[in-house]
């Protein structure tokens, strides 16, 4: 993002995305454990090993060849997985309305939603009318606004039970709806089994509504469009869960080819091996920072937005334009989506306070900037109601 990228920021998000597929898989790519498994190491096992009689060192000597020869072989086959998962991938990602209609499934009318939401004065009964053909989009909105935290009372006490969708948009108001509606569209895609690594959709909505806030307070200390950075800050990664969802889709459809070539020509050691591979976390995290920014892109250009100008500000932040050089729109995503991964980051504590003054400094945020993110809940909207 600035003139010469440095090494700070390239490690910050490789932490990043190690953070996204697991907990634990982060933490051992930045040496957390390490110290207890030298300990262990250095006490226990060293000590009971010195302990063994010469034909049991022998033994378990050949034991560890084989072990290891058994992992090798099982790692050339994951690697002729991998190589396949790769062609299929990189076939499927060129079809942009392939993984716009089937692999997120956008309903047509989502981005004229989102244009007429943007206008200045927009009302509820235009947005009404295109949300009445997005059934998803009305039932989670009623589901929504019927929550205890949003529930409303008539004079007696009594709960009332919404279920009209005027009334639902009434109560939520525009201002609200300009983050609800990109918000649970964006929960919306989020893939809802990724074993072994089920943190993933957890992580993926805290990237989302991390970003989308830091971005629309960051917005609004610019002076920019706050709706349109927030929105932007919203579905920036769709393109980490469009990757996310085809990497275990893809690995489930080519370790089964793989199963029934091997069977059916009676590889034994090979079927064996393949029966004992799972999904990789570094793999996917390679992945995922090769093609996901690319195909976000593709995908907030494919929706044809008209009246949110967020295209163009995506567009800078895939090609890694210089922060300089970028449109104020698209330093405020860069900015935002960094605060974001640094506050990510410390609250599983895998950042050390040196090295986030250092990363944040790259961004070089606004006056007020940082002091208006630190004060702000990254973790849920901030929607506001007029008081009755």
């Amino acid at each position: 993002m600035t003139d010469k990228t440095p090494d700070i920021i390239e490690d910050i998000q490789h932490r990043f995305y190690n953070l996204l597929i697991g907990l634990e898989m982060a933490q051992e790519a930045a040496g957390v454990e390490d110290e207890k498994k030298v300990k262990f190491e250095q006490t226990e096992q060293s000590n009971a090993r010195r302990q063994l009689l010469r034909v049991e060192k022998i033994a378990m000597r050949d034991k560890d060849l084989n072990e290891r020869s058994e992992a090798s072989y099982i790692e050339s086959i994951r690697q002729k997985v991998h190589d396949e998962l790769i062609v299929r991938l990189e076939e499927q990602l060129t079809d942009t309305d392939h993984l716009y209609d089937k692999v997120l499934g956008i309903h047509e009318q989502l981005p004229e939603v989102l244009d007429i939401l943007s206008v200045r004065a927009a009302s509820t009964s235009r947005i009404e009318a295109v949300i009445m053909n997005i059934p998803w989009l009305q039932a989670d909105l009623l589901k929504m606004v019927n929550m205890p935290k949003y529930r409303k009372t008539d004079k007696r006490g009594k709960v009332m039970n919404i279920d009209n969708l005027r009334v639902a948009l009434n109560f939520l108001g525009v201002e609200n709806l300009k983050m609800v509606v990109p918000s649970l569209a964006l929960r919306r895609w989020i893939p809802q089994i990724t074993d072994p690594y089920p943190e993933i959709k957890t992580r993926l909505w805290e990237q989302a509504i991390g970003s989308s806030m830091s971005c629309k307070r960051i917005a609004e200390v610019s002076e920019v469009n706050a709706s349109h950075a927030f929105t932007l800050g919203m579905l920036h990664e769709v393109g980490t869960i469009v990757v996310t969802k085809l990497y275990f889709r893809l690995f489930d459809q080519v370790l089964q080819d793989a199963l029934t070539e091997a069977h059916e020509e009676k590889l034994k050691d090979e079927h064996a091996a393949l029966t004992k591979i799972t999904p990789d976390g570094d793999f996917l995290q390679k992945i995922l920072r090769k093609y996901s920014l690319s195909v976000s892109y593709k995908i907030i250009k494919k929706m044809e937005l008209k009246r949110v100008f967020i295209t163009p500000a995506m567009e800078e932040f895939t090609t890694k334009v210089p922060l300089k050089d970028m449109s104020p729109i698209g330093k405020v995503l860069a900015q935002g989506d960094a605060y974001n991964k640094y506050r990510m980051l410390k609250q599983y504590k895998l950042i050390q306070m040196d090295e986030a003054k250092e990363y944040l400094r790259q961004f070089k945020y606004p006056n007020g900037a940082l002091a208006t993110l630190k004060a702000t809940d990254l973790r849920r909207l901030s929607l506001s109601f007029d008081e009755e």
